[in-house]
């Protein structure tokens, strides 16, 4: 597909908010028809992975956690921020080790995906693993408080069309491990 589109030119860049939470950028730009779109707010954020984990059994390792951006319990796949320097399949065992004590006997890249390309600046990096099985002691960070459970794929399944697992890039992730397991 061929297109004629060109990208935004930033004719000014600066930051709002830069703390450890949070970095909120304000661009100003001109488009190529040169309409100009000031200020024109992006976060930026490091890196994340997300992994479809499931064990000898078939079933799909989910985490439950607080999340106060909807202020509700969250059921998710194990998941994380990406460390400065951290290959995206050592981040993505390594959260899976920390939030559930978790080791895996394969561990197979699924794509890399934008999570909001208006508006971030960053990109999540989908597993799935097989031969899931908890072997370690959880090794959460101070305001990190997550339960864990081996679920049947058909229940997780029922949990997305009730409502009640609705991380969207997660089920793009288990959406997207399901196709590779049943071509």
């Amino acid at each position: 597909m061929s297109t004629n589109l060109k990208p935004w030119e930033v004719t000014d860049s600066r930051y709002v908010v830069k703390d450890r939470w949070m970095t909120l950028r304000a661009d100003d730009c001109r488009t190529a028809s040169g309409v100009v779109v000031a200020p024109y707010y992006v976060q930026e954020s490091a890196d994340w992975v997300h992994v479809a984990a499931f064990d000898k059994e078939n079933r799909l390792l989910v985490t439950r956690q607080y999340r106060h951006g909807t202020g509700k319990i969250s059921t998710e796949l194990p998941c994380g921020v990406m460390e400065e320097g951290e290959k995206p399949e050592g981040a993505v065992l390594r959260e899976l080790r920390e939030e559930t004590g978790a080791e895996v006997d394969s561990l197979v890249p699924l794509a890399t995906l934008d999570p909001n390309p208006a508006r971030r600046s960053n990109r999540v990096f989908s597993f799935l693993a097989q031969g899931t099985r908890i072997v370690h002691q959880q090794n959460l960070d101070e305001s990190e408080e997550i339960e864990f459970e081996f679920l049947p794929l058909q229940q997780v399944l029922t949990m997305i069309d009730s409502g009640e697992f609705t991380q969207a890039l997660h089920i793009a992730s288990l959406f997207l491990a399901l196709r590779r397991l049943n071509p």
